[in-house]
Formats: structure tokens, sequence, C-alpha cells
């Protein structure tokens, strides 16, 4: 059950949550933190290198100052750890990629038409949709997802050969194969998304350990009784149930008998009343699919035992939600 009771302060937390994502979509798009990163340390300074008003500035730094991404002083502005690790563009940790242009600021501005219609502004998980949006987003995710990525690959070791579907980035297939070496990698997407897997495969010193398997997931032949595990890293909620339940039964005759389906998403509580970002999750692919939405760790007991699984176990990845394992 969610035990979170709201107050009146409740209603003008909520009015004014928008402003922190202006603050922060405007601040990368002006690459502010790269440019204090590189000497700027003053609102006049920082102004000047980003094109804007020494006001204008002075404020969104102060707001960037109450939210821990920057530190004040006498001497001006500097980037607080978090930033400096992820908001300057060019450095490997850099997470800002979908921030850029405030892609999700636009979408959520028809969110009362999408509920009225129960139809999305558009449709992420058509091929056309997704070479498109996903190029950009998986880099971002690439980051984000890292240290769970590493944690699901602890759960899966002992497994040597791995299909990581939908892959994105393969941050999924790629700690797995950073954890143990013997092991090998199916990485499927469509193309405009490999060209970016193949990027950080090679990034990651793994690329000879890949191969690569282009296509829809509805329709790509995984083969049978071929892997050791499969992974669905942030797929379920774009697919939406009945496509879902289809994908584990296909999944399901992928694997050998012990082999392991590892399921990553946002997973709410069985009553679904929080925690609250799976929820405004499932909002989101209301926005941006047909027919997705968030699932409850019952769901997926019930739809991977469907599917075939004689067990469906979670672990613990550090991440929002569990890691949801069926096992065949």
């Amino acid at each position: 059950m969610n035990d979170h009771k709201p107050t009146i302060d409740t209603l003008m937390q909520l009015q004014f949550a928008m402003a922190g994502t202006r603050v922060i979509t405007e601040a990368v798009t002006m690459e502010v933190f790269t440019h204090i990163s590189k000497g700027s340390k003053t609102a006049a300074q920082v102004a000047k290198a980003a094109g804007a008003s020494e006001r204008g500035m002075r404020m969104l730094l102060d707001g960037l100052c109450s939210f821990g991404l920057l530190t004040k002083d006498k001497k001006g502005y500097d980037l607080a750890p978090l930033a400096a690790e992820h908001l300057v563009k060019g450095k490997d940790g850099y997470a800002g990629h979908i921030l850029e242009g405030g892609h999700l600021w636009n979408a959520w501005t028809h969110l009362g038409d999408s509920v009225r219609s129960g139809k999305p502004i558009q449709k992420v998980e058509e091929q056309k949709g997704a070479e498109t949006f996903f190029p950009i987003l998986v880099r971002s995710l690439h980051v984000l997802n890292r240290e769970p990525a590493r944690r699901t690959a602890q759960v899966l070791k002992g497994c040597k050969n791995v299909l990581d579907v939908a892959c994105g980035s393969g941050v999924w297939g790629i700690a797995c194969a950073e954890a143990v070496k013997q092991v090998k990698v199916t990485a499927n997407d469509f193309p405009a998304l490999l060209d970016v897997t193949r990027e950080y495969a090679k990034k990651h010193g793994v690329a000879d350990r890949f191969d690569y398997l282009t296509g829809d997931l509805k329709t790509a032949d995984y083969g049978k009784a071929r892997f050791d595990a499969a992974i669905l890293g942030n797929i379920v909620h774009s697919e939406g149930e009945k496509s879902s339940r289809a994908l584990f039964r296909k999944m399901h005759g992928a694997l050998k008998k012990g082999g392991k389906l590892a399921i990553v998403d946002m997973v709410p509580n069985d009553e679904r009343t929080g925690p609250p970002f799976p929820l405004l999750f499932a909002l989101n692919m209301l926005l941006m699919t047909e027919t997705g939405d968030t699932y409850t760790v019952a769901d997926y007991r019930a739809w991977l035992s469907e599917a075939g699984f004689s067990k469906v176990e979670t672990a613990d990845i550090g991440s929002h939600s569990p890691l949801v394992v069926g096992i065949k």
C-alpha cells in the first residue's frame, strides 16, 4: 500500500514540479555545466559563454545550486560531483543526451490529449519511431543503467550464451561480457540501434564477443533452445501485455533447459498505488506507445508461468524496481 499522506503543500509541490524539469533541461541545452568545467565561474562569465543574460543566468545557476548540482562561494559557481560526472558534454559519463532540446517535456504537454483519446502522440515501439527516438535516448540510458546492468550480470553468472533483445546501446549484454570472459552475446535490434550497439561494444572492449541479429523482436528468429539467458532490458513497458506475453513464450522456446529470462523494467506494487516512478512511467507509455504500460510482479509471475517457466524469482539490482527472472 502507499502510505504517503498528502497535505495542502503537496498541491503546491505538484503544481510547481515542472520547474525542476525546465531548470535542468535549459541548463543542459545551454551547456552550462560544460562552460563551468572549462573555467567560467561567475554568472557573467557563464552567461557570456552561453549567449544569455547575466540576470537570467544568475537565477538559473542559483536554481541549480538548490538541487545540489552546483556549489557557490564568493568566487562564483562550481560543479558538484554529480554534475561533474554526468552533465559535462564529452565525458564518458555524460547522461544529458535526452534532456537536450526538451523531448520529454514536449511530449508531456500532450498528456491531456492522450488521456482523453487513449492514443499516443507518437509510437516509439515501431521501427520508424524507434530509429528516430532511441539512438538519442539509449546514450543516456547506457550511463544510468551501467550499475544495474553489472548487478544483473552477477545474477546471470554462469550463463555463457546470452541474448540481448531490443538491446539499444547493449548495456545489459556488455555487462555480461565484461563479467565473464567466456560469454558470447547476440544483440538484437533495428539497424540504426545496432549501429549504436557496435559503437559501445567496441568502446567497452567486448566487440569480438558480440554477434548481431537485425530485426523487430516480434518477427526475429531466435532459434530453439539456443541461449543460456535472455535479457529484456526495459522492453516490456513499450510492448504492452499481449505482445509481451507472446514474447515470453518466444523467449521460453529460445532458452535451453534451466535458462533464465531476465526482465528489467519499471515495476509498481501489486495494488498499483506506488511507488510514483513506475506509475508515472505508465503515463509516459500512454504518450509514446499504442499499448504500453507498466506491470506488477504478480503480472510477471502469471505471464511467465503461462509461458512455461517453472520458477520466477526477483533480485535487487540497485534500481527503482527489482529484476524479475523466469527460469525454464
